[in-house]
């Protein structure tokens, strides 16, 4: 049986045992074998875990979340230092040419509109953005992906819908699915023995995870669907809601070949891709279609 995704949303002890997660709770004792695990999402002020456990999820490459006291993620914790190559990754991550990057962030935005489009038009019969993607220049130097957003934005859940309405469930359904999508690619990142803290276009001094916010971009339409889908204004943050929303990294999606795979899998091979362009492997980044 495979776990995959394990809350935690009562007081527990977390320790490790004979390649196991032990949870006490005043309740039960259960043991869950690291090999099923692919996330565990921490969400209670109360859960104590050991550092051994720590370092055995962070070993078996599990992504470990904390939320804070309003449940959104706030802490994530993955291993350092797992590709051998390291030094060598990131040196060569380091000098990539402005030109290099700016034809990167073209591909990455062209592939985000594109996706916008295929959501707006599941739900609207709205074929608009299709007619942007092609405009996206190096470097969206026109800024074509701010257009696109304005655009997609207002027609995908209405012309008052506001970003930054904390009262509207949306927006906290949105953060919380980026942020799941978002510590998954982070994990990739150091798998790879990429630096997180240079992106390809992010490049805020205070963010140390600008490369997972980049890769995070054409991943952004697919919490969208399902927020537009499954959830209003009005809605309740449940556990299951909540649920729901880390289960999207086992959304079907297109690779580059045509075969049908997991989300997950996709930006592991986003990631691997941009490693193979930073050491000169290839010249552009493996992108997912949505299906």
């Amino acid at each position: 049986m495979s776990f995959k995704q394990i809350f935690i949303t009562n007081k527990a002890y977390l320790s490790y045992q004979n390649n196991s997660m032990s949870v006490k709770t005043e309740f039960s004792d259960t043991l869950i074998s690291l090999d099923d695990i692919d996330v565990i999402v921490v969400e209670n002020q109360q859960t104590t875990i050991t550092s051994v456990l720590l370092s055995k999820l962070a070993l078996a490459d599990i992504t470990f979340i904390v939320t804070d006291h309003t449940y959104m993620p706030s802490a994530l914790s993955i291993g350092l230092y797992k590709n051998s190559r390291t030094v060598k990754v990131q040196r060569a991550q380091i000098v990539l040419s402005k030109p290099k990057l700016n034809r990167l962030w073209q591909e990455t935005i062209k592939q985000k509109i594109y996706h916008q489009a295929i959501t707006l038009n599941y739900f609207d019969d709205d074929e608009y953005l299709y007619s942007l993607v092609n405009k996206v220049q190096s470097g969206d130097k026109t800024y074509t992906e701010s257009i696109a957003a304005a655009y997609y934005f207002k027609n995908m859940f209405g012309k008052g819908f506001n970003r930054s309405d904390e009262l509207d469930t949306r927006n906290a359904a949105l953060n919380y699915g980026y942020s799941i999508l978002r510590s998954s690619i982070a994990r990739y990142i150091i798998a790879y023995g990429l630096n997180p803290t240079f992106g390809i276009w992010h490049s805020s001094e205070l963010n140390p995870y600008n490369l997972a916010d980049d890769f995070l971009e054409p991943c952004r339409p697919i919490v969208d669907r399902f927020v537009k889908g499954e959830i209003t204004k009005e809605s309740v943050m449940t556990p299951q809601l909540k649920q729901s929303l880390v289960s999207l990294l086992f959304t079907k999606v297109v690779s580059s070949d045509g075969s049908s795979v997991l989300l997950k899998d996709a930006l592991k091979a986003m990631v691997a891709s941009y490693q193979s362009v930073c050491l000169k492997k290839r010249e552009a980044l493996e992108l997912f279609s949505l299906e």
